[in-house]
């Protein structure tokens, strides 16, 4: 069965501080990783991760399909505050 380990960038937060205005204060910059569990404390913010799941889950089920054409997809929060970028993790043997 495949099951890629996803890595989770926040790389734009449109606010002057460059910190997300919701409970999480996500920061420009913070990595996050979604594989078979995701902790709560230093993770993503929950809104978020609704609008990533399903592509991530996606990703982490498949391999690259011919019909993508970059390595990575980029999905903004449901609040517009932050976009990720999501992209499969190379494991390396």
């Amino acid at each position: 069965m495949i099951s890629h380990r996803i890595k989770v960038e926040a790389v734009e937060v449109r606010t002057d501080s460059g910190i997300c205005p919701g409970m999480a204060k996500i920061q420009q910059g913070e990595t996050f990783t979604l594989g078979a569990r995701t902790p709560e404390g230093t993770g993503i913010c929950a809104n978020a991760l609704g609008a990533i799941y399903p592509m991530a889950l996606a990703m982490r089920l498949t391999d690259r399909m011919e019909w993508e054409t970059k390595d990575y997809f980029d999905i903004i929060c449901p609040h517009g505050g932050v976009t990720y970028r999501i992209t499969r993790v190379r494991e390396t043997a």
